[in-house]
Parts: structure tokens; sequence; C-alpha cells
């Protein structure tokens, strides 16, 4: 795991290696172990090196093929390359070492663009080929590794995170309208977008190759969605089992220490139960819970690792950790409201003094119908058959009740269709309530922008194929899980300078479950039914039988102390009035909790204050401070930052 970065002028001009080389160091905590920075006419490539596999010189980066006319600077794994790199040395390719990253150079010599088809694992990657005149640069197909990019009309710069961007004088630090009212919908700012303006997140599952005719973006992977016929559950159950089990045996390919996280849920109980199983050694768990009965998991996870016989570790997280949210608020680079990014950043912390890369079960809810949102749908979806003017009209009383009301808010989604009442579900700010909190210019610099509509668009491809319900956990695999899900676990995570990987997104699994009929995955009261009938030999029954908990965090029991006192001294600072985003009356409002329960409000408030520590943070200093918190310089891990190395020139 690492960090990336770098500039290319393809319209004339000589690369800054300087600038390259200050934009890496912004991210030293992706790679404490070395730097590097490549230059040569109009191009320059950054790196920060997180040693996992091939700790030798031989796996340093930036990489250059046999006659140096192609470089690469790459972050993540690649776990087919043993399979792979002897094919390409059968076709007469030469290698220095045993890096993964070294496979890319050969099958860019090879098929170019078209090599993204042979390449398995979680990547970003920037790749430039002299004689071509071209970059390459290009996302895994989920989007599990960040990929930031700006385009100034004559060259294209590039990092893996938005605060290194920054560092280049040509980005602007403008905050988008648009992403602000997006942010406020869904508590992140969906991809391709940016929080601000001219910056762009280079979608999952995409390339982007710039010549001398400028910058394109196309897609080369896309979800199934259309389902397998007559699959019987024997059939599904056994095909999950030996794709998972495969999934998990590459992802223990590792010259450091490893581990899991354990939740003690399915999904992370699932692959710490594989792993187990195709380990040679002892398991590595690490578990994090709260002192609040209602949301810790630890006595479940506790019970998985004894029964599984893992080398467990647990800690539990107390209310001061929102001290972390100004570091926190720095590390995720835009505005970000999904509150478990607390004990996430902590697991992280945690693991890290004991391993170097982590297993995590994240995919399992968006990917096997794992929430509770679709039974409420297929539910909700009963009514449907009645004409849509008679459910609009049924609809209307809810105008006569408080937003938050439990009747209003039933009887107003009986007018919607699938997909707006799932979007409504999502949001933290639906649509009349984020009007409310938004000042009247910042409305009116909207325009007709509706942040429901790419949502909209991507559910009715999905539907199409699958069905208006069964097409939500495609919705969520392509909007909430790689723009929420994966941010929270890659930033938290490098921020400990801790490789993450998820054996439930391998895109051979991904595949396999899209296709399967979606009463394999929520059957009757059933949720992740075809994944519990896999690990069901493996795990004590009292864990697949009990309820989904979720990685949630007390933030309406924390409102009464350390974070009610932040959120009024952050929201009601001169500086959150005057930046003309917030209207003032209704952000008071919702402080006092007017009409609202505490869970809702407490959520509501939380997403305000992370919009406006970050606006602190990156807008209100000047550019060169943005590389660090507010809080000051931002120190590597205790287990790294002994042996961390910035590298040489």
């Amino acid at each position: 795991m690492c960090g990336i970065n770098g500039v290319f002028h393809y319209r004339g001009g000589q690369a800054d290696a300087a600038l390259v080389r200050a934009m890496a160091l912004v991210q030293r905590h992706r790679g404490p172990d070395d730097a590097a920075v490549w230059a040569e006419g109009p191009v320059a490539l950054g790196h920060r090196r997180l040693a996992i596999v091939d700790l030798s010189p031989g796996g340093r980066q930036p990489m250059a093929n046999e006659n140096g006319r192609v470089h690469v600077a790459f972050n993540g794994e690649l776990y087919n390359w043993p399979e792979v790199m002897p094919q390409l040395a059968a076709r007469g390719h030469t290698f220095r070492g045993r890096s993964d990253t070294e496979m890319l150079l050969h099958l860019w010599e090879e098929k170019q663009h078209e090599l993204l088809a042979d390449v398995r694992g979680m990547f970003a990657f920037a790749l430039h080929d002299a004689d071509r005149g071209m970059l390459m640069l290009a996302r895994d197909r989920v989007g599990k590794k960040p990929l930031y990019w700006h385009d100034d009309g004559k060259r294209i710069v590039f990092a893996s995170e938005l605060k290194a961007l920054m560092r280049d004088p040509s980005v602007p630090r403008d905050a988008d309208a648009r992403a602000i009212a997006d942010y406020l919908t869904y508590q992140y700012v969906p991809s391709p977008g940016s929080i601000l303006q001219g910056v762009n997140k280079l979608p999952a599952g995409h390339y982007l190759l710039c010549d001398a005719n400028g910058p394109r973006v196309a897609r080369y992977w896309e979800l199934p969605t259309e389902t397998t016929a007559h699959m019987s559950d024997e059939d599904a159950v056994a095909g999950l089992r030996e794709r998972l089990t495969e999934a998990v045996r590459v992802r223990l390919m590792s010259d450091v220490p490893l581990g899991a996280f354990l939740s003690g849920g399915v999904d992370s109980s699932a692959v710490v139960a594989l792993m187990a199983q195709v380990s040679s050694t002892r398991v590595k768990t690490f578990s994090i819970g709260f002192e609040d009965a209602d949301f810790s998991e630890l006595s479940h996870a506790r019970a998985v690792a004894e029964h599984l016989g893992t080398d467990h570790h647990e800690q539990i997280v107390r209310p001061r950790a929102l001290e972390l949210m100004p570091r926190l608020v720095w590390g995720l680079d835009e505005p970000f409201a999904d509150a478990s990014m607390v004990p996430t950043f902590h697991v992280s912390e945690m693991a890290r003094d004991h391993v170097t890369v982590a297993l995590s079960g994240d995919g399992g809810d968006e990917a096997y119908a794992g929430y509770t949102t679709y039974a409420w749908a297929r539910s909700y979806a009963r009514v449907d058959v009645l004409p849509a003017f008679l459910r609009r009209l049924a609809a209307l009383p809810a105008g006569l009740l408080p937003g938050d009301h439990p009747l209003g808010r039933r009887l107003r989604r009986m007018g919607m269709s699938v997909a707006d009442r799932h979007l409504e579900v999502m949001s933290h700010f639906p649509t009349s309530e984020r009007n409310a909190v938004l000042t009247r210019a910042l409305r009116t610099s909207l325009g007709t922008h509706d942040p429901y509509a790419a949502a909209r668009a991507i559910h009715a491809h999905a539907a199409r194929g699958l069905g208006d319900v069964a097409a939500l956990p495609a919705l969520d695999v392509l909007t909430y899980m790689i723009d929420d899900v994966l941010v929270k676990v890659d930033r938290t995570s490098m921020m400990n300078s801790l490789e993450t990987r998820a054996p439930l997104l391998d895109h051979h699994v991904l595949e396999w479950v899209a296709r399967l009929p979606f009463e394999q995955k929520l059957r009757g009261a059933t949720s992740k039914w075809v994944l519990r009938e896999v690990v069901r030999p493996m795990l004590p029954p009292g864990i697949l039988e009990r309820p989904k908990q979720g990685f949630g965090v007390p933030l309406d029991r924390w409102f009464a102390g350390d974070f009610g006192r932040l959120a009024r001294e952050v929201l009601l600072d001169r500086r959150c009035r005057e930046r003309g985003w917030l209207e003032p009356a209704a952000v008071e409002s919702l402080l006092a909790g007017d009409g609202l329960r505490n869970e809702v409000r407490a959520k509501r408030v939380f997403t305000l204050v992370a919009l406006e520590l970050w606006a602190q943070c990156y807008l209100d200093r000047p550019r060169e401070q943005t590389a660090a918190p507010t809080d000051g310089p931002y120190p590597l891990h205790t287990a790294v930052a002994a042996t961390a190395s910035d590298g040489a020139a």
C-alpha cells in the first residue's frame, strides 16, 4: 500500500520535480518506508512506499521497464501476479525482482490500457509511456484505492489524497456548491466530483488516458446487472464458498505481519473463519467496542475469536475520541460525516501495533443485501401495485405532520418510487430539510442541481436487468460503498500506515454474488442468506442468528457531553455564520433539536460540524498549512515512526 502523485504536461512544459516531492511528503503516512520521485521532461511521478511484498530495493518505485521508456507509480496489491508473471517471463519479459508492480510494465508493453482486464486486486496507478507521449491513470474495479486529478488546460496533476493535490498552486480552493448539497444529502461527496471546483475523483472501474489531445476517461469494468437463471441453493452456496475461500487465500500474501478486523458481525466473522481455515498460522484479530452496551459488539467478537482460536485484541472507544475530529477531518480530505470513522480509526491504530496488513469484511452489507433498508423496500413495494395517483393521494396528509413524524414518513414514502424511497432513507438531509438549512444564496447557486439524479440513473440501469427492489444493493455498491465505506477505511487505516484488504470485494466474488437471485441474498427476514450458509459450519450459531447491529456510534448520547459542546462552539462561531453556506436560524433550531428524534438530530449536527471543520482546515488557512491538521503536524504511527524514511531525491 502506498501513495502516488505526479504531473504531466501534455501541451509542452517541464515538470517540477520539487513540487511533486513536496506533494508526496504530504502523503508520508501512506508510505513511511521509502520515497522517490522520477522526473523527465514533461512528466514527474512521486511515490511513497509501504513495503508489503518484496521488501528489497527491487520493489522501489517509481519503477521503469527494461529500456527505461515506461515508468509506473503504483498503490495497492495485485493478487494474481504469481500466475501472470511466469506467463510474461515465458513470453520473453525479464524481471528485476518479485514486485507485483513490475507486472504492470510488461502488460503495458503487450496490451497498453487493455492490461486492466488481466489484473486482479486493489489499485490506483499512474503509468507514463515516453514513446507514445501518454499518461495513463487507473483505479480498481470498486474503488478501494483513491485517485484525485485536476486538468488546468495544459497539464494533469494527480494524487492519492486531495491534501497532496492542494500543494500545487494551480489547484483551485473554491468549494463547489453542488458538492455541498450532495454532501448534506449523503454524508459524503459522490464521485466523480469532489468538494473543490475543477477537481475530480477518477471513478472506480475507470481509467484516464492523456496525450497531446488532452485527457479522456473511460470505463473498463461494470457490475453485472443480470441474474443467473435456475441457480439452485446448493450451487449458490458451493460456488460462493469456493470463490470466497480463494479470495481470502490470495489476500494472505504478505512479507509482513497480517491480521483481521473482527466486529462480531457476519461479514468480518466470515472472513476470519475462512482465514483460520486456510492460514498456516494463528490469526490475529482486532475489535473495538463502546462503554454503551447498546452499541458495543465486543462480546460477540470475543465469542467468534474464542471459537476460532484467534490471537485476539480489543479496545473500548470513549466519547473523548471526538478530540480526534480535527485530525480525522484532515485525514478524510473532503467533508465526511460517517461517524463510524472514529472506531475505524481506533481499530486501525490498535491493529498497527501488531500487524502491517489487516483483512476486513467490507462490502458484505451492500453485495449480500444486508441492510434493513432492503427489507423495508420490499415491504413498501407491496403498495406499488396501486396506481401512482392513488399513492400520491394517500401521501398528502404527510404534509400536515412534522417532517420527522413516523406516520408522516410512512405516508410520504407511499407516493415515491422505489429508488426515491431508498434515497430518502439513506439521506441525512432529505430535500426539504436540506433546503431549509442552506442559505438562499447557496440554493440559488445550485440552479437545477438535483443530488438524487445520478443515483436514480444508476438504479434505473440496474433495475432493467434485476427489478426495482433487487437493484438497490447494486445502487449502494456503486455509491455508498465506494464513496463512504471504502473511503472511511482507506483514509483511517492509511493514517496509521496500515494496509486493509477486502476479500468480499474480490471482483470474481462480487460478480458471482451480483448474478445470484435476490431471494438467495434476502430470504424472508434473513439477510445475507447465501453468505450465512457458506460459514454456518464454521461459526457459533448465535453469531449467525442475531440481528444486524452495525458499526455505529452513540452520537445522540455523546451529544450531551463533549460532542454537544464541540458542535455549539463550531456552528455558532462567526466563521461559520459568515461563510454563507448555512442558515444561522436553521442551525440554531437543529442544535435545539426542535421536533427531531435525538439520533436524527445528532447525525445532522455531526454532518454540519464536519463540514465546517473541513472548511476551517482546508479553506481558511494558507495553502501550505493544509499539509497538516489544524491542531498541528500529523505524526506517524509509533509502530513505523522509528524506521520511517523520506527516501532519496
